[in-house]
């Protein structure tokens, strides 16, 4: 035995190789957690209003997922959008919340219930007058969509689908369809493919 050479016990040894044995275990639980997800959990605190004029957070919502979507009334493409969400609250209402935010104080409550009613809007609306949602989220567009998880992590940021070329042009029908997948992928325990993608539509304003 050299000089300075650590003396291990029996029980010391065995210690080492259940903890040897257990390492890969929690490497493995850490690989598997770890998605290069930004977790916004503190938007549950964040104080938003229903069309009703009623405080409401999203801490609320329970589902699996929760689909956030700026949207204004007055722009066209969320007129079009309406539809497809609609369909996809439909769709994966078991398990998704779908969470229509109209941003600012430019639009009345009264022009969103109008959007509510004209469009038969099937999921949650809300305002953010204080725009906070906005900021927490980094938000810019309307339409734009934020897929997140129970934790609050962002699985998909961005385009609904790639049915807008660029204002004004569409194609004949959506063939990607970024936030349909990305549900789909995440309630099939598969990797959400397409973490974001660059939305098209109105500039959220400053008012």
């Amino acid at each position: 035995m050299r000089k300075g050479e650590n003396i291990y016990s029996l029980g010391q040894w065995a210690r080492r190789l259940r903890g040897l044995r257990v390492l890969p275990v929690i490497l493995l639980q850490l690989a598997g957690n770890s998605s290069n997800s930004q977790s916004v959990s503190s938007i549950d605190r964040i104080r938003l209003q229903t069309l009703d004029r009623q405080t409401y957070k999203l801490s609320a919502l329970h589902k699996k997922l929760i689909a956030v979507v700026f949207l204004s009334p007055e722009c066209p493409l969320c007129q079009n959008y309406s539809l497809v969400l609609n369909r996809l609250q439909a769709r994966f209402g078991k398990d998704l919340a779908i969470a229509g935010i109209f941003p600012g104080k430019a639009v009345s409550l009264a022009d969103c219930r109008a959007f509510r009613e004209k469009y038969n809007i099937r999921f949650l609306l809300l305002s953010d007058t204080q725009k906070s949602l906005v900021k927490t989220l980094g938000a810019r567009i309307t339409p734009e969509v934020f897929l997140l998880d129970r934790e609050r992590n962002i699985l998909y940021h961005g385009a609904i689908d790639n049915w807008v070329v660029a204002l004004g042009k569409q194609r004949s029908k959506a063939t990607e369809n970024y936030l349909e997948d990305g549900i789909t992928g995440y309630l099939n325990r598969e990797p959400v493919k397409v973490k974001e993608m660059k939305p098209i539509g109105c500039f959220i304003n400053d008012h």
